[in-house]
């Protein structure tokens, strides 16, 4: 998977202190992309059974979601750690 840019979430964050972000990705969310993000920290959950499998990773301090076929995620961040879209922009465009 490889990350082509980030975006302020179209969808609005309604948590207080909370930003979203969309990640943009060069090619639709595969099975073995959302496998890759188990790397991080947090609860993973990825329901592949479903019609539109989903993923999601919660941390104390962010919320991961997407959809398997769709070409970009969220990341919803408090704002104390928005370093951490950073983190994991780097992390998954070094593999």
């Amino acid at each position: 998977m490889k990350i082509t840019d980030r975006r302020k979430s179209l969808e609005a964050c309604t948590e207080s202190g909370w930003d979203a972000f969309d990640l943009l990705t060069e090619e639709p969310l595969s099975d073995e992309d959302i496998e890759s993000l188990r790397c991080m920290e947090g609860s993973f959950m990825y329901l592949r059974q479903l019609k539109k499998p989903f993923f999601k990773i919660e941390n104390h301090n962010y919320v991961i979601k997407g959809v398997k076929g769709d070409m970009f995620f969220r990341f919803a961040v408090h704002r104390d750690f928005v370093g951490e879209v950073d983190r994991l922009m780097e992390m998954i465009n070094v593999t």
